[in-house]
């Protein structure tokens, strides 16, 4: 059963307060053009943000980008999230992106299952056809005028297999969009559209270099300047997509603005060729590109000629006016989009202030709910609140005065409704998600069920303003924190371990932890495990509890006498129902809080298999569970930074842990690993996991030469080849066969070594099917009294999820040497 996460939203302070006239005047702009670019790639930070922002607040184009995956194969440089909860953090990263550079963000239910070498791979593991038919569906729905994807889909094999599948998806919808024969059951829902043009988002990369890229063809390509100053808004192009790309922090992709001339090629694929250095050539961007938009336009254009930026509520009876004009115009496409911006474009004029708020941050289905809602007009222009509908239905009838704030406290049942992200309500399969509410496929989040509608009237003309159920909360440091209600269930579960091993036949302390959302009285609590593992007792009485009140249980858990796996589930049974997830906080200071609510299932594990060393040092790298995984096994982990790195403090420890990515993210073991080096020379034993090789220096994590490269194995299944059988690392103190090696999960590592000195010696060779093999995952070196061991094997992946085999090899190079 997939993972189901609530996503704990913290509103941004932009949301919390009016807009500026100078805002209001440039949402005006966007508001008075009609085009829309669909920007199109494989994974959360592969977006070009200068471009998303340049279309949007340079050329005020509705402008989208369309990411097959969540990112959810990727690695986390902020902290130890991965799979599922790395997705879902790489989804609001996006999201807090879009916030800054105006774009609009969509998915397709893809999957991303690690790294593919080809897109043959990629697309028969997501389902070509089906990944097809939505970003045609997107297309059909958006109706960009220009489609930009970011990858070549002429070059298969030459990047990462997703990349490539990405641009040849969105290749061939370009020509299927209005084909009545593609996809025909989506046109119940939308309707067909044809792009004008689509384009490559090319650069000197692509060709290998800036000479090459000078010297090509460039007769289908066009040059846009991407670094124009917004003189209204006091700010370059470069700083707004910075700060946009700035957001992809759990992937270390920090930005700075560039200063001067930047410029972006797009590369002519398909449709009409343009017309010189213009994109949008021989499209009408304006009102005048649908019936009954002459008027609009007009009275658009006169109002950004006399905007009163100093009395903003001026601009409501020119507003109101054009709004009555676009609610006339047939174009339902159009329409429903520009009404909607101009109900926000009002409320902004009069620097309305509407609120529904919670007493509760979440509720339980079947409570009643206390809510509280608020409406303000400072404005000296009279408003009328006709009514309430939605979630509260209330004729009110009340005009709201200049600064005179309009309360209301209510109470509603609470249903059960969706608020958990839709894409991980049921188990989906290696390539896709499994989504059954066709609507919401393609979404970036699962919309706020708990809505209100604020009926106004505003002379003479009734406007429906909706907004979403939130909680309000003043913290000390922070002020007001607003965030969006939740559903959550009635009891969660916890287990307090992820993986529990059993290195012999004795039994152990398994805690269960129960936590109340609302008042229980009574129920049993219940550890389940598959047969041949003892469980005692087999339940246990719940006492009762207070909402939010928890408390724990213990049982004691006996393993069979072989080696074997299960999955240990708790529950707890009340009324006929049972419960058994858990719920996790995802709290980072750059997006929004989410809660991870996920079934509640450990690993158990009855291995056998042996150490010599009983403590280590771990030197914290970007952030893994490999330290929890070896506590786990009932080994002594002291965490380490850089900062704390000195000979004294770790000289008593036998071996010494390189955390992932350290070199990348610690610049100060540069010179601080001379501290490893002489450690390793009066006999201890380092093991250097993986460094991404990009603009890295290799020669400064290892003791002799070795250099890094982007080599990898992303067949989880592939055959691992052994160089020295009777090496000590395959027999001490526990015996390594290709047994151990299966049951990897993802893949089985990457950023190999691919040259080294002599001193080293190779240990295994590895390969993706179909390719040379690769010498580099596990290397090890004698230095002075000591071992030196490096490995590109993904034990970060392996020793959380349980693997066994992981665990043994992972224990003799822990114990090489000793």
């Amino acid at each position: 059963m997939r993972s189901i996460i609530f996503g704990f939203a913290f509103l941004s302070i932009k949301l919390l307060f009016s807009q500026s006239s100078v805002e209001i005047y440039k949402q005006l702009q966007k508001f008075n053009t009609l085009s829309a670019v669909l920007y199109v790639a494989a994974h959360p930070d592969d977006e070009n943000t200068r471009l998303i922002s340049l279309f949007s607040n340079h050329y005020n184009t509705r402008t989208a980008y369309l990411s097959m995956t969540r990112g959810d194969g990727g690695q986390n440089l902020i902290g130890t999230e991965l799979r599922e909860s790395l997705g879902l953090i790489r989804t609001q990263e996006l999201l807090e992106a879009r916030k800054i550079d105006g774009g609009q963000q969509f998915f397709t239910t893809a999957n991303d299952f690690g790294y593919s070498k080809n897109p043959q791979e990629t697309l028969a593991i997501w389902d070509k056809d089906q990944i097809l038919a939505q970003i045609v569906f997107r297309i059909r729905q958006f109706k960009p005028d220009i489609i930009i994807h970011r990858f070549d889909h002429r070059t298969p094999g030459s990047t990462h297999g997703h990349h490539t599948s990405s641009a040849l998806l969105s290749e061939a919808a370009f020509h299927l969009a209005n084909d009545p024969d593609a996809f025909p059951e989506q046109l119940e829902k939308v309707s067909l559209w044809q792009p004008k043009r689509q384009f490559y988002n090319t650069s000197w990369w692509a060709y290998g270099s800036q000479a090459r890229f000078e010297a090509a063809d460039k007769s289908n390509m066009i040059a846009l300047e991407s670094n124009p100053t917004d003189f209204l808004l006091g700010r370059t192009n470069a700083e707004v997509a910075a700060k946009s790309r700035s957001q992809h922090k759990s992937q270390g992709f920090g930005s700075a603005p560039e200063l001067g001339s930047q410029v972006e090629y797009l590369e002519w694929i398909n449709g009409e060729k343009p017309q010189g250095e213009d994109p949008f050539s021989g499209i009408d961007t304006s009102w005048k590109r649908i019936k009954g938009g002459a008027e609009v336009h007009k009275r658009t254009k006169k109002l950004l000629a006399n905007f009163d930026f100093q009395n903003p509520h001026q601009n409501i009876s020119p507003l109101v006016e054009i709004y009555r004009a676009v609610t006339a115009i047939e174009d339902v496409h159009w329409r429903s989009i520009k009404r909607a911006e101009l109900i926000d474009l009002i409320k902004n004029c009069l620097g309305l202030r509407l609120q529904f708020n919670s007493q509760a941050p979440f509720g339980v289905a079947g409570e009643v709910l206390k809510v509280q809602l608020k409406a303000l007009n400072p404005s000296p222009l009279p408003v009328r609140l006709k009514s309430l509908s939605g979630a509260v239905a209330k004729e009110v009838n009340q005009t709201l005065s200049k600064n005179q704030s309009w309360e209301l406290p209510f109470e509603f049942p609470l249903t059960k409704k969706i608020t958990t992200p839709y894409w991980l309500l049921e188990k989906g399969d290696l390539g896709n998600y499994k989504v059954t509410q066709t609507d919401l496929k393609g979404l970036a989040e699962t919309p706020n069920p708990f809505q209100v509608v604020f009926n106004l009237n505003i002379e003479g003309v009734s406007l429906p303003v909706t907004i979403p159920l939130t909680y309000r909360m003043t913290d000390r440091v922070e002020g007001e924190v607003v965030a969006g209600f939740q559903l959550l269930p009635k009891i969660t579960t916890k287990l307090s371990k992820e993986i529990y091993f059993f290195e012999s036949n004795n039994s152990k302390a398994v805690r269960v932890q129960v936590n109340a959302h609302t008042a229980l009285t009574e129920g049993r609590v219940l550890l389940q495990t598959p047969a041949g593992w003892t469980v005692n007792p087999p339940e246990q009485l719940l006492t009762p509890l207070a909402a939010g009140a928890s408390t724990d249980y213990v049982f004691q858990v006996r393993p069979p006498a072989d080696n074997a796996t299960a999955v240990f589930k708790a529950e707890v049974k009340t009324e006929g129902k049972t419960y058994s997830m858990k719920l996790t906080q995802i709290d980072y200071p750059h997006i929004s809080k989410q809660y991870l609510l996920e079934p509640n299932a450990s690993k158990g594990v009855k291995i056998n298999f042996e150490t010599k060393v009983n403590k280590v040092a771990y030197l914290k790298g970007a952030g893994d569970k490999i330290a929890e995984s070896l506590r786990n096994i009932g080994i002594e982990v002291t965490e380490f930074t850089p900062e704390e790195l000195r000979l004294e403090t770790i000289k008593d420890y036998p071996t010494l842990i390189v955390g992932i990515r350290a070199f990348n993210v610690h610049p100060s073991l540069a010179f601080k690993n001379k501290i490893l080096w002489e450690y390793v020379e009066m006999g201890g034993n380092v093991i250097i996991q993986y460094n991404t090789s990009r603009g890295f220096d290799s020669a400064i994590m290892a003791p002799y030469p070795l250099s890094i490269s982007r080599d990898r194995v992303t067949d989880e299944d592939s055959n691992v080849t052994f160089l020295d059988t009777t090496h000590p690392i395959f027999n001490t103190p526990n015996t390594i066969s290709s047994v151990d090696f299966e049951g990897w999960v993802q893949e089985r590592g990457l950023y190999f070594a691919s040259r080294w000195d002599s001193k080293y010696t190779p240990l295994l060779s590895l390969n993706d099917p179909g390719e040379n093999p690769k010498k580099g995952s596990l290397l090890v070196a004698d230095y002075g009294k000591g071992k030196f061991v490096f490995t590109g094997l993904s034990f970060f992946r392996e020793l959380p999820a349980g693997v066994p085999g992981a665990f043994r090899l992972f224990a003799n190079l822990i114990s090489y040497g000793k």
